[in-house]
């Protein structure tokens, strides 16, 4: 079998079957690679020009009305492509924040056995909602139940009911509000989510990005906005300084949660596009950090 070219694989999920508020997010995949055709991919911050790395673009996934149908397909999907990953990168464009627990299930399938890092206004944790126990209000729930209540470290929570607080409490679950990211500042945050990778047994790093995370100012066009949020600078610059120094190789990553009819003249769109170039060239330069250090 011919060895892949690409360094890059992206992967749209175009599924929102289970959102409770502003659906769209199915729309989201296309809009994101329209905005990502018309931004620059030279990276700045890093010094990664993003159009000299090989992309793929393999398609969107054949979804199914029904949830767990369309997270056993997506499985199946990602765990085929991870095996020819090997120092590649796996970009998934949802969709809703479900999805991420199908793609996880892959890179275990797979071998890959990662921690997740997600950036999310919102813990999902909750047993079940609206009657329903795997939706996008409780797939983290699902999935530390199933691989380890130490798998997850949330970032810039700032919206939760009480049953969440408590089971977070309960299973030394991480994570650190918005408002706490700014007390601490981002080189206290990079540390305790480093010392959190290097202490962890996972193999690799999973990175995924609900757009809520950011404020609504930055990005309305999101499925359940919340006030308070975070500024694109920061989450930009935390995310590098991570993906750069991590113990494990970054693997995969997802932005999920931008809904297009409720986004006003595309912006979040946009940001979710810049949002996967910068990870992409993060990605690019740990690996060049990587080689010349050894």
């Amino acid at each position: 079998m011919e060895k892949p070219k690409a360094k890059v694989y992206v992967l749209g999920v175009p599924y929102d079957g289970t959102v409770s508020w502003r659906p769209g997010a199915r729309e989201a995949p296309q809009t994101i690679r329209v905005a990502a055709t018309n931004i620059e991919f030279y990276s700045l911050r890093l010094d990664v020009n993003v159009e000299e790395v090989p992309i793929a673009d393999v398609g969107d996934l054949a979804v199914s009305f029904d949830v767990k149908e369309t997270l056993k397909r997506l499985s199946a999907v990602v765990h085929e492509l991870a095996q020819t990953l090997d120092k590649r990168l796996l970009v998934v464009l949802g969709g809703e924040h479900t999805i991420t627990l199908g793609v996880f299930e892959g890179l275990i399938k797979a071998g890959l056995d990662p921690c997740l890092l997600v950036l999310d206004a919102h813990l999902d944790y909750r047993d079940e909602y609206m009657g329903l126990r795997l939706t996008h209000a409780t797939f983290a729930r699902r999935l530390v139940e199933a691989y380890g209540y130490n798998r997850i470290f949330h970032l810039g929570v700032r919206a939760v009911c009480r049953e969440e607080v408590e089971f977070a409490r309960h299973k030394n679950s991480r994570y650190l509000t918005s408002f706490e990211m700014r007390f601490l500042g981002l080189r206290e945050v990079a540390r305790r989510v480093l010392a959190w990778l290097k202490q962890n047994s996972c193999k690799t790093l999973y990175v995924s990005v609900d757009m809520d995370a950011y404020d609504p100012a930055y990005a309305p066009g999101v499925s359940t906005p919340e006030p308070d949020g975070l500024e694109p600078w920061m989450v930009l610059e935390l995310l590098n300084h991570i993906v750069l120094h991590s113990p494990k190789p970054l693997v995969a990553v997802d932005v999920v949660e931008v809904s297009p009819p409720y986004d006003c003249s595309g912006i979040t769109s946009i940001l979710a596009a810049r949002t996967v170039v910068e990870l992409i060239a993060a990605h690019r330069a740990a690996q060049q950090r990587q080689a010349t250090s050894t």
